[in-house]
């Protein structure tokens, strides 16, 4: 329980709460009782600089400070304090109160003096000894504290009812968020949460709903995947066993069109085994690379020569526009894989009469290889699948025509192995264009 991010939370808040309001009434208070002690000196300075123009007209009058015990009397009446009057020479010779007429006053007895002059001459000093707050100020500091610790109470409350409903609140989206994570793990991929709360909790959303998709498609890529593989078993195997169950009864009769059918459907089983392997290899961080320096146009000039005769077949034109010499530093096998890849894809692609077009051009940094054909192209809604696993963007394809979607997976893994990076470019209809960069060898 008191690992819920909600009692987290509200905890945090009612802490901040509380120090809040804490803090503000105890600075409220202190400030008003400040002010208040201020008035209250202020409003005694003055009434004792009254009582010392009262005494100091006194000793005017009369000159001299006799007949003085009338006018203390007078004074305890007015004032709540005690007064000692003295001469100039530190004896009393008035008391409030009597009991040090006659005495010399105590310098410790006061903390609070005034001397009393005419003229020039120092005719006195009065002596007040301030007493603590009246039981009127201190009723007046009570109510003050009381209506302080009412507000902060109050304040409290109002912030503890608006915490609730905020982490509330606050909590909503995430409570979606946990129930549609809870609904994925039991394989319901549908599920989708609501991102208008905005900032990072909408983030947040925004970045499950994305991931959702995600597992949904590659849920239905290896839907298709198995299917695909399935299927792209089943008709080499059954062509295999048939063969073989012939030749086993004597069906089927040894000769060089039989062994030739059959070392045809077993390259296509090994091709398929070696696709399915360099794909894990690469999702893994495993391709194996030879790496080493290498002119770029040689091994691409040399696929060329390589698939002429097929193109030529299928009356496809292949022209090329080669720059360089360009040395990079990379494996050639696996160069050669993707160059035949990405020409294999566009003669699958290009129509007869069609033209697939080479090129290469070097920058201060890569040397960019383009491969683009006049053929079908790719629609605006597929192109950003088509290097993911197993994706085809023609479904109805068979590896015969169209491959079972690992050629440009094994391409785009192999380029970002060598650091470098690969694009697609295509409109429905207009042909295609993939570009390829690599590092130039440092020299």
């Amino acid at each position: 329980m008191f690992g819920s991010l909600r009692i987290k939370l509200l905890a945090s808040f009612f802490l901040v709460i509380a120090i809040a309001v804490g803090t503000i009434a105890y600075i409220s208070s202190n400030s008003a009782i400040n002010q208040f002690d201020r008035y209250v000196s202020r409003d005694q300075a003055e009434r004792y600089q009254r009582l010392a123009l009262t005494f100091t007209n006194y000793y005017r009058y009369m000159g001299s400070w006799n007949e003085v015990t009338s006018l203390t009397e007078k004074v305890s009446q007015m004032y709540s304090e005690r007064i000692i009057l003295t001469d100039p020479s530190g004896a009393v010779i008035g008391d409030t109160t009597g009991e040090l007429t006659g005495t010399r006053v105590n310098k410790d007895w006061s903390n609070k003096s005034v001397r009393l002059t005419y003229g020039d001459i120092q005719i006195g000093k009065i002596y007040i000894k301030t007493q603590e707050r009246s039981p009127l100020q201190k009723t007046f500091i009570n109510s003050v504290n009381k209506s302080v610790i009412t507000g902060g109470l109050i304040a409290g409350v109002f912030g503890i009812i608006l915490a609730l409903l905020f982490s509330r609140n606050i909590l909503k989206p995430i409570r979606e968020l946990t129930r549609a994570t809870k609904e994925m793990k039991g394989g319901d991929l549908d599920q989708r949460v609501n991102t208008s709360a905005g900032g990072e909790i909408g983030k947040l959303g925004d970045s499950f709903n994305e991931l959702a998709n995600r597992l949904k498609e590659q849920k239905t890529l290896r839907e298709e995947m198995v299917s695909d593989v399935a299927h792209e078993l089943r008709n080499p195997l059954s062509n295999v066993q048939g063969y073989l169950e012939g030749l086993k009864e004597g069906m089927v009769e040894p000769s060089k069109h039989v062994f030739e059918s059959l070392h045809q459907q077993s390259l296509v089983l090994s091709r398929l085994v070696d696709d399915l392997r360099d794909v894990n290899r690469a999702k893994a961080g495993q391709l194996q690379l030879d790496k080493r320096e290498i002119v770029l146009e040689d091994i691409i000039g040399k696929e060329i020569e390589a698939i002429k005769t097929q193109a030529e077949a299928e009356e496809v034109t292949i022209e090329e526009n080669l720059g360089g010499p360009s040395l990079v530093n990379a494996d050639p096998e696996r160069i050669t894989q993707v160059i035949r890849n990405l020409l294999d894809n566009g003669l699958t692609h290009t129509p007869p009469g069609g033209k697939i077009h080479l090129k290469t051009h070097s920058s201060e940094e890569v040397v960019v290889t383009t491969i683009t054909d006049d053929g079908d192209g790719i629609p605006e809604e597929e192109l950003p699948h088509i290097f993911d696993r197993f994706y085809r963007v023609d479904k109805s394809r068979s590896r015969g025509t169209g491959g079972t979607g690992l050629g440009l997976t094994i391409s785009k893994e192999i380029i970002e192995a060598h650091e470098g990076e690969i694009t697609a470019r295509s409109k429905e209809g207009e042909g295609s264009t993939f570009e390829f960069t690599l590092p130039l060898a440092e020299g």
